[in-house]
């Protein structure tokens, strides 16, 4: 896995030239990738996890270093589908680079829109944090691909009612390494 993704990621960056489009103005950042974690339920041996990852963040440029907009997005963890929406902010680090460092930054929260299942009276989404550090390859077109790593946390609440102050809740917490690839312009 570590191979081909360093594989990938040369064969890309052979690929591209020019300097990142940093200019004032409408900028967009679409992302895909994996979310890796361990799942132990009820003090179990943790079992590693691997889910799907997408977000989509639109945003106005200030300078090379601060974009603020909205990021919308789709989750998947152990077949519980989120839709994260979120304040975004994202930067380069160095000016006008072929290659440059970026951080990005959303905060939101997590919608179950859906996340349908009829054994449970609700769902509820709850707190979505997404810091992540990347790398952005200029190409000849002002595009850039993208390659970023980060943390994802995301809250779930959910339960069934049996009567009056009765029920099962479940609470969940999901904390996942985001690896994502994408496009920038």
């Amino acid at each position: 896995m570590k191979s081909t993704l360093l594989l990938a990621m040369l064969c890309l960056s052979g690929f591209c030239y020019g300097q990142v489009n940093q200019k004032k103005g409408y900028t967009n950042t679409s992302e895909m990738g994996v979310l890796l974690g361990q799942v132990g339920p009820n003090n179990s041996s943790p079992v590693s996890k691997t889910s799907f990852t997408a977000s989509s963040f639109n945003g106005y440029r200030l300078m090379h270093w601060l974009a603020a907009g909205i990021t919308v997005g789709l989750d998947s963890y152990k077949g519980n589908l989120m839709v994260p929406i979120s304040l975004g902010l994202r930067g380069d680090i160095l000016k006008n680079k072929t290659v440059t460092p970026f951080y990005a930054l959303d905060i939101g929260k997590g919608m179950t829109w859906l996340a349908r299942d009829p054994s449970l009276d609700f769902k509820r989404g709850g707190l979505h944090l997404n810091p992540a550090i990347g790398l952005r390859f200029a190409t000849n077109s002002g595009t850039g691909i993208t390659w970023s790593v980060g943390y994802k946390r995301q809250i779930l609440e959910s339960g069934r009612y049996f009567g009056e102050d009765q029920g099962t809740y479940y609470d969940y917490a999901y904390n996942r390494i985001s690896i994502k690839m994408g496009m920038s312009f």
